[in-house]
C-alpha cells in the first residue's frame, strides 16, 4: 500500500522543515512550497490526500489553495495553518470545506501529527464509504451493520464538534434562512440572557439585522458593562437568504487597556487648554482652543465608551 500523499506549504523555512520531517514519521510521503505559486503549480500537478498550508503566504493565500484543491479533489483533506487565528477566519475555512484549524506557535508537533492523522483517516473513510456506495449500486446488499458504524462515527465527530464549541469563550449563534436564531454554544446562551435583561437589546438589534439579505457591518455595543463585538459571517444560501454565523466577543479587557493607555494623553490636553484659555485669549486663539477642547472632549467620550463606569476627566469650558 503506497504511502499518503501530503503537500506542506509555509512561507516560514524553519516551520515549513520541521512540518516535513514530523509527517514523515508518521508514513507520509510529504512534498513542501516555500509560496503560494509553488504550492498551487504542485496541486495542479500531482494528487494529494493531504494538504497543510499556511493562510498568509507570497503569490496565494491558503485559503485560495483549499478552493483550488477542491475544485480538483473534492475528497483531499485541507489543514489550514495561521499565526494571528481568528473565529471568523476558522468559520471561513471550516465553511470552504477544510477538515481543521491550527494556530501557530504550536504548542507541540503531535499537535500537527493529530491533526493529520485525522484527517488522513477521514479521507480513507470518506473513500471507503464512497466505494462501498459504488458496490452497492452493482450488488445492491451494503451491510446495515456498516452503515450503522458510519453514523456512529458521524455522531461521534458531532458531539466532538458541539465539545469544542462549549470550550469557545466567543458567543456563536446561527441565524437566517426559515430558521430565527439558535444559540450554539453556552456563551451564546448567557450574552443572549444578558440581553434580555437589557433595555435598548443591543444583541437582539444586531442579529435582527443579520437575518436580512445584506450583511451587516461589525458592530461595538455594550451590554451588561461589559464592551462586546458582534460579527456577522456568511455561510450557505437558503432559499435567496443568507445563513450566517454571529460571533459575540467580549472585548472588555482590551478596551480598558487601550483607555489606560488614553488617559494620560487626554488629561494632558485638557489641562494644557485650561491654562492657555486663563490667560484670557485673544477672540480668534480663544475659538481655537474652544475646537480643540471639543476634540479632546470626544476623546474623552470615548475613553470612557471603553472603560465603561469611571470618572472623567475635566475639561475647560
Amino acid at each position: 500500500m503506497n504511502p499518503p500523499r501530503v503537500l506542506i506549504a509555509d512561507d516560514d523555512d524553519a516551520l515549513l522543515g520541521l512540518m516535513v520531517r514530523r509527517l514523515t514519521r508518521i508514513g507520509a510521503a510529504a512534498d513542501s512550497a516555500a509560496d503560494g505559486l509553488q504550492a498551487s503549480t504542485l496541486i495542479q500537478r500531482n494528487d494529494y490526500d493531504l494538504i497543510v498550508s499556511d493562510i498568509n503566504m507570497p503569490g496565494k493565500t491558503g485559503l485560495e489553495l483549499l478552493q483550488e484543491a477542491k475544485q480538483r479533489d473534492p475528497h483531499v483533506q485541507v489543514v489550514i495553518v495561521t499565526g494571528g487565528a481568528t473565529l471568523e477566519t476558522a468559520v471561513q475555512a471550516l465553511n470552504q470545506g477544510a477538515f481543521g484549524f491550527l494556530t501557530k506557535p504550536f504548542e507541540h508537533m503531535s499537535v500537527l501529527e493529530n491533526a493529520a492523522a485525522r484527517a488522513l483517516e477521514f479521507r480513507r473513510l470518506t473513500l471507503d464509504n464512497l466505494r462501498m456506495a459504488e458496490v452497492q449500486k452493482k450488488r445492491g446488499d451494503l451491510l446495515q451493520d456498516e452503515v450503522a458504524d458510519r453514523l456512529k462515527q458521524v455522531n461521534r465527530q458531532d458531539r466532538e464538534m458541539r465539545q469544542i464549541l462549549a470550550t469557545i469563550p466567543e458567543g456563536i449563534l446561527i441565524v437566517g434562512g426559515r430558521r430565527a436564531v439558535v444559540p450554539y454554544n453556552p456563551a451564546a446562551q448567557r450574552f443572549q440572557a444578558l440581553d434580555a435583561q437589557s433595555l435598548d437589546r443591543p444583541l437582539a438589534s444586531f442579529l435582527e439585522a443579520a437575518r436580512g439579505f445584506e450583511r451587516p457591518d461589525p458592530r461595538l455595543v455594550s451590554l451588561a458593562g461589559s464592551t462586546l463585538r458582534l460579527t456577522a459571517v456568511d455561510l450557505t444560501k437558503e432559499r435567496g437568504r443568507p445563513g450566517r454565523v454571529v460571533v459575540v466577543r467580549d472585548l472588555t479587557e482590551e478596551s480598558r487597556e487601550i483607555s489606560q493607555d488614553l488617559e494620560r494623553p487626554v488629561i494632558g490636553l485638557a489641562q494644557g487648554l485650561a491654562q492657555l484659555l486663563a490667560r484670557r485669549p485673544g477672540d480668534d486663539e480663544r475659538a481655537v482652543l474652544m475646537q480643540m477642547a471639543s476634540q479632546v472632549r470626544l476623546l474623552e467620550g470615548l475613553r470612557s465608551t471603553l472603560a465603561g463606569p469611571a470618572s472623567s476627566v475635566e475639561h475647560a469650558a
